[in-house]
């Protein structure tokens, strides 16, 4: 199949097409992208001019197939729904593609610059990355229930959906935590600084179970938490299968890219990160690196992992008695990876400017409304910090305040900060700040309502003063 012979007009054409194809830069990369598409077969007649035109779900399809194949996996491409039936060793299952794609209106992921990471923060990325992550896993479950689910080749098999993000400029800075949030609810590990020793500790870990879409509308996460969506097996993620991956796979090239990120380390008897950064000659990754797959505990058929195990894949779960989110990792996982293209010739210089110059934007793009609560509503939010849990949250006077349950005696007690924080990671940051004020009580109370009271009397006390001082 041949994907790169232009089927469209330049003006139709992808910034990333366009790019690869007319820098005259990038031969290594489009053998490789050929590689990928060797086997592949155009069902609908559509393929190779959605391609050229909308780049990055053909991008990501052509990704998995490669992927597929590298498992070990037979593809049989003769159906024209799903995308792929496939037949490994394990089992048969489907698969279908979807990506996560820039809202109507919104800045789309190609139009971007360094300097733009200075307006923007990782809960802003994270936010828009749920909420379009979510729409997208949504959008092809009902496709499953209303059409997919009634073919005889896709009945009684794991459905797998292959979901990746292309929603913003800096989709790549996410890595797993927005989908972690959409399936299971969770949000992240809460990580102090040990003052004695040069070292981080775990002392708890945060819950997200809402997304806010703009005030007054927000949406359930945790579509793998419950029977909601049984008919999907598992997610297949990663968040590294960009044109960054290409170019590792290509190896040496007519530019230098300098690597960084950092992998996983996992042994017996050490856990952590280790970061890189190098040129485009010492750099290697594979097909499989930063794949994540994460798996439907309530799933009618569930997926046989066997075939991902001992990969460079991470492997997310729910324990559905427990409530735990669990993660295994390989290690030497890739957690993050960007690359930075280095052109030194004139001519490539040239190129490169002459193609930046001609996908420059003027246009005024929208973005997500600020997030904002309710005033004076206590939240659940769960969560555990140490032996505190059942934790709410609200927003009083300029104030956050955080009402939390004691497990071993079983009493609520109250901390405040005066700084609006909407979720477990920003509260500790904040309470941590010492240009923050923060607030305790000194008493435990029989109920969440009453240690909320207390905590607000305190505050309307402090009001009280400063306009007494005032």
């Amino acid at each position: 199949m041949d994907i790169f012979t232009p089927v469209v007009p330049d003006a139709e054409q992808h910034q990333h097409f366009r790019l690869i194809t007319q820098s005259g830069l990038y031969e290594p990369e489009i053998k490789v992208l050929k590689t990928w598409a060797d086997g592949f077969v155009d069902r609908d007649g559509k393929f190779i001019r959605e391609f050229q035109t909308t780049f990055n779900s053909s991008f990501w399809e052509l990704y998995l197939f490669a992927c597929f194949k590298e498992l070990g996996c037979t593809v049989n491409l003769s159906y024209a729904t799903p995308d792929f039936v496939l037949t490994s060793s394990y089992g048969e299952f489907i698969a279908e593609a979807t990506t996560a794609n820039h809202p109507k209106g919104f800045r789309p992921e190609w139009d971007k610059d360094l300097s733009m990471l200075n307006e923007i923060t990782i809960d802003e990325i994270l936010r828009l990355s749920t909420l379009r992550l979510l729409q997208s896993i949504t959008d092809k479950y009902k496709k499953y229930v209303s059409n997919y689910s009634k073919l005889t080749h896709v009945k009684n098999k794991p459905f797998v959906i292959c979901v990746t993000p292309f929603d913003q400029p800096f989709f790549f800075l996410q890595d797993s935590l927005a989908l972690v949030r959409v399936l299971y609810a969770y949000e992240q590990p809460l990580i102090i600084q040990n003052p004695q020793k040069d070292e981080l500790i775990i002392i708890g870990e945060s819950r997200k179970y809402k997304v806010q879409k703009k005030p007054g509308v927000n949406i359930d996460l945790g579509l793998f938490t419950d029977t909601q969506m049984a008919d999907v097996s598992a997610i297949v993620f990663n968040n590294r299968a960009t044109i960054c991956k290409v170019r590792a796979i290509a190896g040496e090239g007519k530019y230098s890219v300098l690597f960084s990120g950092s992998r996983a380390i996992e042994s017996e008897t050490e856990t952590g990160v280790e970061r890189f950064v190098l040129e485009r000659y010492q750099y290697q990754e594979t097909l499989l690196d930063g794949c994540h797959i994460f798996l439907n505990p309530f799933a009618k058929n569930p997926l046989n992992t066997k075939i991902f195990e001992g990969r460079e894949i991470a492997i997310h779960n729910y324990d559905k008695d427990t409530e735990d989110y669990q993660l295994n990792i390989p290690n030497k996982f890739l957690y993050q990876r960007i690359c930075m293209p280095i052109y030194s010739d004139e001519n490539a210089i040239k190129t490169i400017k002459k193609y930046k110059d001609s996908i420059s934007s003027t246009e005024i793009y929208q973005d997500l409304p600020s997030e904002k609560w309710l005033e004076d509503q206590l939240i659940y939010i769960g969560g555990q910090i140490g032996p505190f849990y059942k934790h709410h949250m609200a927003h009083y006077r300029g104030w956050t305040i955080l009402v939390s349950l004691d497990s071993i005696d079983e009493d609520w007690s109250a901390l405040a900060v005066n700084k609006l924080c909407y979720n477990h990671p920003q509260f500790l940051q904040a309470n941590e700040d010492k240009n923050n004020t923060s607030i305790g009580l000194s008493e435990w109370f029989p109920t969440k309502e009453e240690a909320y009271a207390a905590i607000k009397s305190k505050i309307d006390d402090i009001f009280k003063k400063t306009n007494k001082d005032m």
